[in-house]
């Protein structure tokens, strides 16, 4: 513990040796170095530095990629598990047990858009009332996706074409709800959020 000078009242001298006991007691208070932190000393101050830890962790429909193919973590849409070519994308089927070959994977694909984009989509098929009929998650490198009343497109990840190399960009970190709004007049509307 860092022995202070003792308080002054309105009126007290202000010393030398008080002036000398606040100087050591203020040269005592060294900056401590915590996590990820480093501290540089110059004659006259301090520099802190910090590197923040990467953040990686776990959430819904977080794209895994691993060389040219990727997979896709479980997330649910309105408390139903996508599919992609139709194994459910935790690669555990209905019963609970784990399907031949594990979680399904996609192979990047090969064709992007003009900008160099292609997309990995939650596909959402509805009945006429509104119903999910089937939710699947597909690659595509048209966006936004042709109109049509019982089918609502999700972004869910992009993969961007630099140097050559598929960049990927996170695009959802959270289970989804889905509302199709029928249409008085025209195709109607879908609608997606967090849950």
């Amino acid at each position: 513990m860092i022995a202070l000078p003792p308080k002054v009242q309105p009126g007290d001298p202000f010393t030398a040796k008080l002036w000398n006991q606040m100087r050591d007691a203020v040269a005592a208070l060294r900056p401590q170095a915590g996590a990820n932190t480093r501290i540089l000393q110059n004659p006259n101050n301090f520099v802190i530095s910090f590197d923040p830890s990467t953040l990686d962790w776990s959430h819904p429909f977080r794209i895994s990629q691993t060389g040219k193919t990727f997979t896709v973590q479980l997330g649910l849409i309105n408390q139903v598990e996508p599919t992609i070519q139709g194994l459910p994308i935790s690669g555990i089927d209905k019963n609970g047990k784990a399907v031949v070959g594990g979680a399904p994977k996609l192979t990047i694909a090969s064709d992007y858009d003009s900008e160099g984009r292609n997309w990995v989509v939650l596909k959402v098929t509805t009945d006429e009332l509104g119903k999910i009929k089937q939710a699947t998650i597909i690659q595509t490198s048209t966006w936004p996706q042709p109109l049509d009343p019982y089918t609502g497109y999700h972004p869910i990840a992009m993969f961007k074409k630099s140097a050559g190399n598929a960049v990927l960009f996170q695009q959802t970190y959270h289970n989804l709800a889905h509302q199709w709004i029928k249409p008085t007049t025209g195709l109607g509307r879908h609608f997606f959020w967090a849950v």
